[in-house]
């Protein structure tokens, strides 16, 4: 099973919740690297993905067997598959922190489930926790930002905008390997500063 799902499960379960439903889809792509709109269901026996069809090939290519997720095209999901879930859990977590109230009353109707609870953050804090891969990335990340300072202070010209210096940023960023940028770049000026950073790992 995918060790990060299993590191999840072990803590779901030594709070006594059988299953979880996952829909911030930060956390779906920290736990599958899984960037497609949909949602992750752990049951008790079971790990699901449920998305769009349009999704349905690109998802397939992401996972591996070692992850343990199969993939449902929603439209063929009916009411009674959506009250069978989770029928054998008592108690379903969710992430209380995204979820708003109109969803979780969404989730009350469709699942049916018997208690459905918080869960206070669990994968927030769990991908605190940095695995050795996560934490070479990191240093990609921030050798990409150090560079790209570099690179700047030769490039940055009188006259230049301060949305053609962000676009300068984010191109460097995007050939030297990073995925994207973290947050929107922001560069302000009278005295010429930037302040961003990219990303390179999930």
């Amino acid at each position: 099973m995918n060790h990060k799902i299993k590191y999840l499960r072990d803590k779901l379960n030594s709070q006594e919740i059988q299953g979880m439903i996952i829909s911030n889809p930060i956390s779906i792509y920290y736990l599958t690297g899984i960037k497609a709109e949909g949602t992750l269901l752990l049951t008790r026996k079971e790990n699901i993905f449920i998305t769009d069809a349009r999704y349905i090939e690109a998802v397939n290519s992401t996972l591996t067997i070692d992850d343990e997720i199969i993939t449902y095209d929603a439209r063929n999901i009916s009411k009674y598959d959506y009250e069978a879930f989770f029928h054998l859990c008592h108690t379903v977590g969710f992430e209380e922190g995204y979820v708003t109230y109109r969803n979780y009353k969404k989730i009350l109707e469709y699942y049916k489930m018997n208690n459905l609870v918080e869960t206070e953050g669990i994968i927030e804090q769990q991908r605190m926790i940095k695995e050795a891969d996560e934490i070479e990335k990191i240093k990609m990340a921030c050798r990409i930002t150090d560079d790209c300072f570099t690179f700047l202070k030769n490039d940055i010209k009188i006259g230049m905008k301060e949305q053609e210096i962000a676009e300068t940023i984010e191109k460097y960023f995007k050939s030297h390997g990073a995925e994207g940028t973290a947050f929107s770049t922001i560069v302000a000026s009278r005295y010429t500063f930037f302040y961003s950073s990219c990303y390179a790992y999930r």
